[in-house]
């Protein structure tokens, strides 16, 4: 992100909200810098994803389950906070990720402008990708400033959902899926 460029153009919103006389006030002394950094924060997963996954031998063919990660994304659309708690699990087919891994790049993957739709469905398609699963199951739940702090009351929160492999394929696995949410 270009910082200079970024504080120049909320100079800019400022202006144009005719908030003229925040150029003189002391609560605005540094808002332009202070903005243009917090979205540089809110947005760092706009940078590469870390390439370097790694992976460890097992013979663990069971389900591996992340409940609620939270995360930040912001929506395209209005560019206002997303908060997200994101579960994540999948089985693995000889190989288990760092369980470290999992939460970092999901977190990456929800720091930046990006429908939650987008979002659910890359998650799920990353780590198809990166792993060779035999199942992963992606459950994203989201609350949208965009709605929150437009006036809009309903739904408070937004669910999306991407299946892959077993979680798609056998009931039974699906519905274990849904009991350790």
């Amino acid at each position: 992100m270009n910082i200079p460029k970024a504080q120049e153009a909320i100079a800019s919103l400022l202006d144009a909200f005719e908030l003229l006389e925040w150029r003189e006030d002391e609560n605005f002394k540094d808002t332009p810098k202070r903005v243009a950094k917090a979205y540089s924060e809110m947005m760092y997963g706009l940078s590469e994803i870390e390439n370097h996954v790694v992976t460890f031998p097992s013979d663990y063919d069971g389900i591996i389950h992340f409940k609620d990660i939270c995360a930040v994304g912001v929506c395209p659309h209005h560019l206002l906070p997303i908060e997200y708690k994101i579960t994540f699990a999948y089985i693995p087919t000889r190989e288990v990720l760092g369980l470290s891994k999992v939460p970092r790049i999901i977190k990456h993957m929800a720091a930046r402008p990006v429908l939650q739709e987008d979002l659910t469905k890359e998650i799920k398609e990353y780590f198809i990708h990166k792993l060779a699963p035999k199942g992963i199951a992606v459950l994203v739940k989201g609350i949208h400033g965009c709605m929150k702090y437009r006036g809009i009351t309903e739904p408070e929160e937004v669910t999306t959902v991407e299946l892959y492999g077993t979680f798609m394929e056998i009931p039974q696995t699906r519905e274990e899926f849904y009991n350790l949410i």
